[in-house]
């Protein structure tokens, strides 16, 4: 089961993230006015949800550009803070809920520093590495609909079909002196 964490949302629109789904941002609209085709699906956004989405700010993309000591740095200060947090919900007979908390980088509270660091770097690797991803995608995205890119991509249309045309030409001069 999933959970969905909700960015914006008014009495016909919903806009959120599913849980455990990173690469997408879902757009829910109560309306009849949609084209759906194979593979296809139209939807109109109306203009004044259109201007609220815009808002607000896309996908983190923080550690995309941290070195590999940078993230040796974040880890450590967020283990050492983690351990003390732990240390001081031990005090308080309040450890169970704080030997979990950041399990998913980190691994157990009460596991030894350099483990919770080596598991910690490992996952905020594999973060910055799915970020640059995420990040080269929009420059990507951006520069093809800009336009130089545009210019680009239809200077490159225009090649392969250059080329269809001259090989069905070629086809047909073959066939025609066979005949």
């Amino acid at each position: 089961m999933s959970a969905k964490a909700t960015i914006a949302y008014d009495k016909n629109f919903h806009l959120y993230e599913e849980s455990g789904d990173p690469n997408h941002i879902y757009l829910e609209l109560e309306t009849n006015n949609f084209e759906a085709g194979y593979g296809r699906v139209m939807v109109p956004i109306p203009v004044h949800i259109w201007e609220v989405i815009r808002e607000f700010p896309g996908v983190r993309l923080d550690l995309a550009d941290l070195t590999d000591a940078q993230i040796q740095e974040k880890v450590e200060k967020e283990v050492d803070e983690r351990i003390c947090e732990w240390k001081e919900a031990k005090k308080r007979g309040e450890k169970g809920i704080w030997r979990w908390v950041g399990g998913l980088q980190f691994g157990d509270a009460d596991s030894p520093r350099a483990e919770q660091v080596r598991k910690g770097r490992e996952w905020y690797r594999g973060q910055r590495k799915w970020e640059r991803e995420v990040k080269a995608a929009i420059e990507k995205l951006r520069w093809e609909n800009s336009p130089e890119g545009k210019r680009k991509r239809l200077e490159e249309h225009n090649r392969k079909a250059a080329r269809y045309q001259a090989a069905r030409k070629a086809a047909e001069t073959r066939r025609k002196k066979k005949g």
